[in-house]
């Protein structure tokens, strides 16, 4: 349980309310009826239309000074929020130290948290109010629908095929940004990015001090940071901007592999519905087209493409996710397509997502052979094959190793494309030996 403090402290209500229904209690005592009524109360958000008040009144009735801390928890959140609301992040901040506080009282009697010191319960403070404030501004864009309900992300490594996904997405009446980003002699259908968007991402990872091309990690916690609220904030603006509020965006930047974790407050806020869609292509494809459009060597190339990977599957665990294989996209873009259709569907506003899916009627069948005659089976130029020179370079030995343990990924994730936990279980359990060849 000791991970419930940081839960709260990094407002994530999405996976507290996970926790609170998905806890199996291996015997029924009064000690785990407090525990899972306090982690349900403590799951609502402070834009929450529900107060939660009777799972508090439940924890009373076992302890009833451990519902007076969590009851001050709540009133202080709801006074730092609206702190937030009015940009007054001074004594929001002053609210939230209060409100961890209380929290750490709370949930220290139920002895499911330890003892902080004070810097790190003004650390948690900050990332609480970091949080919170973008939560705040999502759902003031939410509120004026400035931003859709349902965000759709293409994910991927640059030449894994998210191009030609997002393009043909948006010939079947997914939103395409208004700033595109121009077709290229690289990638002549068009990226279907919104140019803006890249940009801001661009310099953020600059002010982190990396590059799209290093493999190198952001710096410890600034996902939580006020550099990373301001990102966020801008997000809200150009996201804003670019598509108008329309349902169903299409979001695509390969640099989102490495900041999604940056946009969790969003993920967890229950504000809006997400859908992740992962095109995954062979390495040693992606590794020659890079090299081709980029001039990005062998060992740098399947570095990146191993890192985008992993980033993207971790930051999207227990999300809404699908891995699309990119030789199916090619080969077969009608069954890849209705895959994605089927896979997006369900959603939080069924009307409107049944109005912008529905392909089964006259008027729309027409839309989907037009959205899958976008894939182009002639702009596969690349093959899995590695050319001499990178056999004989210097690090051909780590060429070797590296080039093996990236079809090796990719084997396994096609092999359980279908099983998103056997995914992520299969490629924890190489972790080891991929961060010891690619450190």
């Amino acid at each position: 349980m000791t991970d419930i403090f940081s839960l709260v402290t990094s407002a994530s209500w999405q996976k507290l309310k996970h926790i609170s229904t998905n806890i199996i209690q291996p015997k029924e005592t009064r000690q785990n009826r407090a525990h899972l009524n306090a982690i349900s109360y403590l799951s609502q958000a402070p834009y929450s239309s529900s107060d939660g008040y009777h799972y508090l009144a439940e924890v009373a009735n076992e302890d009833a000074i451990t519902a007076c801390s969590l009851s001050l928890y709540r009133a202080s959140l709801l006074f730092a929020y609206k702190h937030i609301i009015n940009k007054d992040f001074q004594r929001a901040h002053e609210e939230c130290y209060q409100a961890i506080s209380y929290l750490q009282e709370g949930l220290n009697r139920l002895e499911i948290t330890t003892e902080l010191q004070q810097d790190n319960l003004m650390a948690r403070s900050c990332c609480l109010v970091n949080s919170l404030a973008s939560q705040a501004e999502l759902q003031e864009a939410r509120t004026k629908n400035k931003i859709a309900s349902h965000l759709v992300f293409i994910l991927g490594m640059h030449r894994s095929g998210t191009s030609a996904l997002a393009g043909m997405l948006a010939e079947a009446g997914f939103a395409a940004p208004s700033d595109l980003m121009p077709a290229t002699t690289a990638n002549p259908k068009g990226y279907w990015e919104s140019l803006s968007i890249i940009r801001r991402n661009e310099d953020f990872i600059i002010e982190m001090e990396s590059h799209w091309s290093s493999c190198l990690p952001l710096p410890a916690g600034w996902s939580e940071s006020i550099s990373a609220r301001k990102w966020r904030t801008s997000l809200v603006n150009l996201i804003s901007e670019a598509y108008a509020g329309a349902e169903l965006p299409i979001i695509k930047d390969p640099r989102f592999c490495k900041l999604l974790i940056g946009l969790e407050p969003w993920l967890e806020s229950n504000l809006i519905d997400t859908s992740f869609i992962i095109p995954i292509r062979h390495p040693l494809e992606v590794s020659n087209s890079l090299h081709q459009a980029e001039g990005i060597e062998l060992y740098n190339a399947l570095s990146l493409w191993i890192e985008s990977i992993l980033m993207a599957e971790h930051a999207t665990r227990e999300r809404k996710r699908k891995f699309i294989s990119f030789d199916d996209l090619i080969q077969d873009p009608s069954n890849a397509l209705e895959t994605c259709l089927k896979f997006i569907e369900p959603s939080s506003d069924p009307e409107n997502t049944a109005n912008a899916l529905n392909f089964h009627n006259g008027g729309r069948l027409e839309t989907f052979r037009q959205a899958t005659e976008f894939i182009d089976k002639r702009l596969k130029r690349q093959r899995p094959v590695i050319t001499e020179k990178d056999l004989t370079e210097t690090a051909s030995c780590y060429n070797a190793r590296l080039t093996n343990l990236a079809i090796e990924m990719y084997q396994t994730i096609l092999s359980n494309i279908t099983d998103n936990h056997g995914i992520s279980r299969k490629l924890d359990g190489m972790k080891s030996r991929i961060f010891r060849n690619i450190s």
